[in-house]
């Protein structure tokens, strides 16, 4: 034992062996010292983080500043805009907690356990509860969860989470094992050396650690909105209050008029709106037993048109049934030789369940050294002095010298969909992991072994063709396979299969587009491929759950693990399927094309207003005339037009496939309203500057227009007609009706037959000009449509 200095607490290092592990004594005095594996560094936005980041905007700044110059001006009635921004923030902290909350539930479930020995037994624990010199068991698929040593074993270590390279490192006795980097071969056991945020991981990649919102679309189009608003208001506040104070006169007045605008400008509950749909998207998904890690990944997975696939777990539901050994080789002692190498190799993987399950694993010959199976090896081997080495593993990996009539047996199990792993024998002894073997093996048995494939394949895989979804398979069986069973399940194209064994890099990236199938397939290759398809233009999503599928998860556009796939791809996938069932994924997609497009479409309404807003400010400064709305104008169509039906309509069912971007899309869908709310509130403004109408039909009809027209934009929105959309309008025009007839007075409006006569005409002009704005998006179409990449 020795001692270390810790914050002058005096630290005895322990070594226990790993038949014992800590006692409970020493685990109790770790848990005392606070030496357990946990970090301060959060990887999500905390409650108080939350309220925060909804309190402090850019936007309530300016809502401050406009309730703070109506206070000062005495406007107490244009106050009441605040109730709304009250609700707004409220209601957007109360969902996204909600969100948190759930997540972090079902977080819980998958957060990964380790086997760890205490008092001389074996359990499995949260990582977050190890302490200082535990005794860890690590076997494939764990990652590792805090940086140890390893006192017992060989394993194979991929540290590409930390430092970007793919290769395996090999690990043996009193290694380092460092926390983030995970098994792809081997059992080992391992002390645990550093906890916390003293680990590797923690100190050199803080920053990496903390909180990030997702690479999404949405969320760069709305930093990009609040960008060029913001910009926007500040210019036009200050000229607005010059012009307003130099025509009226009057500070107050034009301190009033001035934040007016400023209240027209500003996209009120739109922010609400996305944060609302997203956070009530994964309080849905939780419920159908979908994990969603983040907000913004629901987004991504509703965008994609090219799904990747691994076969198993997706297509296959992981369980696999040995159907036939046939004996190439006659040994009687091969049944005992086969349960010794099965005893020898700990791997808990489907193949291995399999195998055990029709041959055993009793120990009759002990193992004098093994290599492993690994994605890269695709072989595992098993040395005895008494026999030599048995290899066993893919046929084309585990024996260079096979005859054509053993190749064309094995073809023909490919030919059905089954998978084939030949037992091969070398005279040859294991030295170390590098030892080449496959030149001197000599075929000895071939294993037969079908795949079952999910009962619900078929109906997935189907919902994805008919929603514009392409599909590729990339395994690491034989690419004939797969391309039968994906055939079975209905796989478009499933015959373009192609193995990758061998290929570089480069030409993997050529091959990306022209084949459905691909098998043998690299770590590094799945990489590659997800790559090379989103440099074409694709959004992709990839679902695994295996270690070898890390790299190509990180780089997906979104990434989906199984529940019960590794630590590693549970911890870095955006979404997990909670129950495992690949049919769960129709469901989350689905889910997300409602969220984003009813965003898109109840976005519209809000930058309506905002469009209409800027233009008409410059048009009253250019016309030398003081603003003509107040805050409290601007109720009608804030709550009325704008903030009820666009909540109800962006839960409304829509499963369309996504077409363009977020602002390109609402850009050409608000443009045209803004224009023609416009076009028909600046005429009242013509007609007030030649004094055609008095300043109080002035207000009226400036106030009603804008309601009005505005309606009529919100009933454009809403075709095709739909039960829920027609109620949303009929709900609209009551609210507003009623308002106008009970009270009139709060919003400056007086009727008179002159302001009902220019109102119809206004509105029988606006009719027409609706049912032309088809054509007119389809120029804006032109213009904010984005060339895909080639």
């Amino acid at each position: 034992m020795k001692k270390e200095n810790k914050k002058k607490i005096d630290i005895v290092r322990y070594n226990p062996n790993i038949e014992n592990g800590l006692s409970n004594i020493q685990y109790q005095e770790r848990k005392n010292q606070k030496l357990i594996n946990k970090s301060k560094n959060k990887t999500s936005k905390s409650y108080l983080g939350i309220i925060l980041q909804n309190t402090f905007t850019y936007f309530n700044l300016i809502w401050a500043i406009i309730i703070f110059a109506y206070i000062y001006v005495g406007s107490y009635n244009n106050l009441l805009f605040v109730i709304v921004i009250f609700l707004n923030t409220f209601i957007a902290i109360l969902q996204e907690c909600k969100a948190k909350h759930t997540v972090e539930k079902l977080s819980l479930i998958t957060a990964p356990k380790i086997q760890v020995v205490r008092n001389s037994e074996t359990k499995k624990i949260f990582s977050t509860n190890l302490v200082l010199d535990d005794i860890i068991i690590l076997e494939v698929g764990n990652q590792i969860p805090a940086d140890s040593i390893l006192v017992s074993g060989f394993v194979e270590v991929n540290e590409s989470l930390l430092t970007g390279e793919s290769i395996a490192i090999r690990k043996k006795e009193y290694d380092q094992l460092l926390a983030g980097s995970f098994i792809v071969s081997g059992t080992c056991y391992a002390r645990v050396n550093k906890i916390g945020n003293e680990s590797y991981i923690q100190t050199i990649a803080k920053e990496a650690k903390k909180f990030k919102s997702p690479n999404s679309n949405l969320f760069k189009d709305l930093n990009v909105i609040i960008k060029y608003i913001g910009i926007a208001i500040i210019p036009i506040a200050i000229i607005m209050f010059i012009n307003n104070f130099y025509v009226s006169n009057d500070f107050n007045i034009a301190i009033i008029k001035t934040c007016g605008a400023l209240t027209g400008l500003v996209p009120a509950g739109m922010f609400l709106l996305v944060t609302i749909a997203l956070a009530v998207g994964v309080v849905k998904l939780s419920k159908k037993h979908t994990l969603i890690q983040n907000l913004y990944s629901i987004e991504m997975l509703a965008r994609i048109d090219m799904l990747c696939l691994d076969k198993t777990g997706t297509i296959t539901d992981g369980t696999m049934t040995v159907t036939n050994v046939e004996f190439l080789e006659q040994n009687e002692s091969f049944d005992k030789i086969i349960q010794s190498c099965l005893n020898a190799h700990k791997t808990n993987n489907s193949t291995s369940q399999a195998l055990v399950k029709y041959f055993g694993n009793d120990l009759y010959y002990f193992a004098d050294k093994i290599i492993s199976f690994s994605s890269d090896r695709k072989y595992n081997a098993t040395y005895f002095k008494e026999f030599g080495t048995y290899v066993m593993g893919a046929p084309e990996f585990v024996c260079k010298n096979i005859n054509k009539k053993l190749l064309e047996k094995i073809g023909s199990y490919y030919e059905q969909g089954k998978r084939v792993l030949l037992l091969a024998h070398t005279d040859k002894s294991i030295i170390d992991e590098d030892t080449e073997l496959n030149k001197s093996t000599k075929p000895y048995a071939i294993i037969v072994i079908e795949d079952h494939i999910r009962e619900d394949a078929i109906e997935t895989i189907n919902w994805f063709k008919e929603n514009g979804v392409k599909i590729k398979i990339i395994s690491g069986d034989n690419p004939t396979t797969v391309s039968n069973i994906a055939k079975r399940v209905g796989v478009e194209d499933a015959d373009r299969c192609v193995s990758l064994d061998g290929v570089s890099l480069i030409d993997v990236s050529k091959l990306a587009d022209n084949f459905t199938i691909f098998g043998r397939v690299s770590p590094e290759q799945k990489h590659k491929l997800i790559k090379t398809l989103k440099n074409k233009g694709y959004v992709v999503a990839m679902t695994g759950d295996g270690v070898n599928d890390t790299l190509a998860l990180k780089e997906a556009d979104c990434s989906v693990a199984m529940a019960d796939g590794s630590d590693v791809a549970r911890n870095i996938s955006n979404i997990v399927l909670m129950d495992s069932k690949f049919s769960s994924l129709p469901s989350v997609v689905k889910e997300g094309r409602q969220v984003i497009n009813n965003i898109q479409n109840s976005s519209t309404l809000f930058l309506m207003k905002t469009f209409f807003a800027f233009f008409f400010s410059l048009f009253v400064i250019g016309l030398h005339t003081t603003y003509p709305f107040e805050s409290v104008h601007l109720i009608l169509i804030e709550v009325f037009v704008i903030g009820i039906p666009s909540f109800i309509l962006a839960l409304e069912p829509n499963s369309e496939k996504i077409k363009g971007e977020f602002i390109a899309v609402v850009l050409k869908k608000a443009m045209p309203s803004a224009l023609l709310l416009f076009v028909n509130v600046g005429i009242i403004m013509i007609l007030d500057k030649f004094a055609i109408i008095s300043p109080y039909e002035t207000i009226t009809l400036t106030v009603m227009v804008l309601t009005i027209t505005g309606l009529l934009n919100l009933i454009r929105l809403c075709f095709p007609i739909t039960l829920l959309r027609l109620a949303t309008i009929l709900l609209s025009s009551v609210l507003i009706l009623l308002s106008v007839l009970i009270i009139p007075e709060f919003f400056d409006i007086y009727f008179s037959e002159r302001v009902f006569a220019i109102l119809g005409i206004i509105v029988l002009i606006s009719i027409p000009v609706l049912i032309f704005f088809p054509k007119m998006q389809n120029l804006i179409n032109k213009m904010f449509t984005p060339k895909k990449k080639i």
